[in-house]
């Protein structure tokens, strides 16, 4: 089914609050086999909740609203709907029994403007709200399926699990995507090399999206269920491997400095003249293992500048090394808009290089994914390094 989530809040369009109310929604139709196709906000305003849903009623399947519930003036989301739907509100007893017990519950008085959380679309079927005090409500009117759902999401999340979803759920089919994320190349670089698979995109479908100094490939597949999804994805994933797979770092939730320590099996050292100590954090951060035995920020005192910038390099990547007794060491240093890295392990040394915004914190905050994937395709080939100086 086709679905339009429409969220009623003033205080959304002023930047207030952030809609994750439409996120979490959106991800548990499609989990659910439904397609998502629009989101809505629209402020407290009765002639604008009108004009959007008699447009959302023509054009889609599904209508469902987060916010304007509550006892105030402002929350009109009901009585708005009823009226475009030609319905009367009436009182569900249930729902006023329980906001009457929560207020007694709490040692508070209910002031009489909590009544119209109670009221509900006659005929419709009740959504119990087992955190706060409004209903949900779910009617069917004209082959379409509206939703009133109360906006707090510590309410409406559980209320849509729990209450909400067994309607839906019936059959169907499942949507599941994958997350491909890549460091090191642009958004339109990607596109180029995929054209042709997005040109010829139908099940799945491919999405390339720039991030902070990253680009990720979302894959969605629909299916009879998660397995049919999966296998779906699989090719098509795999050719994408193929042609840029050198920038891959991992899917989903995966960061690159997690998918480096991942593979990493030896203790490491950093000498940094790069990112200030940045890359330093994030790998702390995600070390279970232990790997990492320090780091240190450059110091012309410690490196002979009369050298050339790879024997600097060189100098930094052995000197960390020694300092801290590990197996591996990573050296970071720039000049003239290149950021050089030393991948030393043992006594092999391997240099690569990337060119870098001038501006300091360009080049600080950029270079770190590049630095990451550099560090993980070393990583990868080990084993070989005849291929490394390749890469």
């Amino acid at each position: 089914m086709k679905v339009c989530i429409i969220a009623v809040g003033s205080e959304l369009l002023l930047g207030q609050i952030v809609n994750t109310n439409a996120q979490f929604v959106s991800q548990k139709f499609n989990e659910a086999g439904h397609h998502v196709l629009e989101h809505i906000v629209v402020g407290d305003n009765a002639q604008r909740l009108e004009n959007v849903t008699r447009r959302a009623l023509q054009q889609y399947d599904v209508l469902v609203f987060t916010g304007g519930l509550g006892p105030t003036k402002d929350d009109l989301t009901k009585q708005t709907v009823a009226d475009v739907l030609n319905q009367k509100l009436v009182m569900n007893q249930e729902a006023m029994d329980y906001i009457e017990h929560y207020f007694k519950q709490h040692g508070k008085v209910m002031t009489p403007n909590n009544k119209q959380q109670a009221l509900v679309i006659e005929g419709a079927e009740v959504l119990a709200n087992k955190v706060g005090m409004a209903p949900g409500i779910y009617v069917q009117h004209d082959n379409r399926h509206i939703v009133m759902l109360p906006g707090p999401p510590k309410e409406l999340q559980p209320m849509v699990v729990n209450e909400l979803m067994p309607y839906f759920s019936q059959g169907g089919q499942t949507i599941e995507s994958e997350v491909l994320r890549f460091s090191g190349m642009g958004e339109s670089q990607v596109e180029t090399e995929l054209m042709d698979l997005i040109d010829a995109q139908s099940n799945p479908t491919i999405a390339p999206l720039a991030g902070t100094h990253e680009v990720t490939i979302r894959l969605t597949a629909s299916g009879e269920n998660t397995e049919m999804t999966k296998q779906r994805i699989a090719p098509i994933k795999e050719e994408i491997l193929k042609r840029i797979g050198l920038y891959y770092y991992g899917s989903d939730d995966m960061t690159p400095e997690r998918a480096v320590l991942a593979l990493q099996r030896q203790t490491f050292a950093v000498y940094d003249q790069v990112t200030d100590g940045l890359l330093h954090a994030r790998l702390k951060q995600e070390d279970t293992k232990h790997l990492l035995k320090g780091y240190m920020l450059h110091h012309p005192q410690f490196i002979d500048d009369a050298l050339s910038i790879k024997g600097q390099l060189y100098t930094a990547a052995y000197f960390v090394q020694a300092l801290y007794e590990s197996e591996q060491s990573i050296s970071l240093l720039s000049k003239n808009n290149t950021v050089y890295i030393g991948l030393l392990n043992g006594d092999t040394f391997h240099i690569k290089t990337f060119q870098m915004a001038q501006m300091r914190h360009l080049q600080r905050d950029r270079s770190q994914n590049y630095i990451l994937i550099t560090w993980l395709n070393w990583l990868k080939h080990l084993d070989n390094p005849s291929i490394i100086d390749k890469i």
